[in-house]
């Protein structure tokens, strides 16, 4: 029987695809944010990876499904 975080290896690629490109844009988004002195979600550098870091716990334990296409 297959443990909690277990995943299918297609689906952890698929994951870790969506991962790296959450920690892209999220550090790019932040830095342009922050060099304009834009309005940003989190105020400081430790608080965008406090978010990051919880946004990325969530996204690999969530349901998944096989790709069928």
């Amino acid at each position: 029987m297959p443990g909690r975080w277990e995943l299918p290896p297609e689906v952890r690629a698929e994951r870790g695809r969506m991962v790296r490109q959450l920690i892209l844009h999220t550090c790019a988004e932040q830095e342009r944010a922050l060099a304009e002195g834009a309005p940003t979600p989190r105020v400081t550098w430790a608080g965008a990876a406090d978010g990051l870091a919880y946004a990325i716990v969530g996204l690999w334990p969530a349901p998944a499904t096989r790709a069928t296409d």
